[in-house]
């Protein structure tokens, strides 16, 4: 691995990233973000509105992450319509590390003491998250 690629993660039992986003999702805040997307493509089939309030609802949208997704599409949207699946995969992660993934770092030379141990909820065990992520997100640091 070249000293400028990025360590790939290894399976955090099956999550290696966690949404930054937290919150409620509100019915007034989807209506209100429903009229937005109808403003910006009037075109859009009504059909669309219902089937995509129920996919912003399985997929674990807050009010942020729903109104960051509709501004970001409407700024990106290319074709004349956009698709539900532009909103839904609409997400700003952290990338975690295992400790395996750190030894691994460590190993390739690509140690740094810009990552740190931080907590999760529902692990015992740490995980691993750059400084900078921690800062911005307000990650918990783990304590022994």
């Amino acid at each position: 691995m070249s000293s400028g690629q990025q360590p790939k993660g290894l399976d955090l039992q099956g999550e290696n990233e966690i949404s930054t986003y937290k919150g409620e999702l509100t019915p007034r805040f989807v209506m209100e973000q429903m009229a937005k997307i109808q403003n910006a493509f009037p075109a859009l089939p009504s059909g669309f509105y219902e089937a995509m309030s129920a996919r912003l609802k399985e997929a674990g949208f807050c009010n942020e992450r729903l109104s960051d997704a509709v501004n970001h599409v409407i700024d990106t949207c290319i074709y004349p319509q956009p698709t539900i699946a532009q909103f839904i995969s609409f997400d700003k992660k952290v990338k975690l590390y295992s400790y395996q993934d750190m030894l691994k770092m460590a190993d390739d030379g690509l140690w740094s003491e810009s990552f740190q141990a931080v907590k999760l909820d529902g692990r015992t065990f740490p995980v691993w998250a750059h400084i900078d992520d921690i800062k911005k997100f307000n990650l918990q640091i783990f304590k022994k």
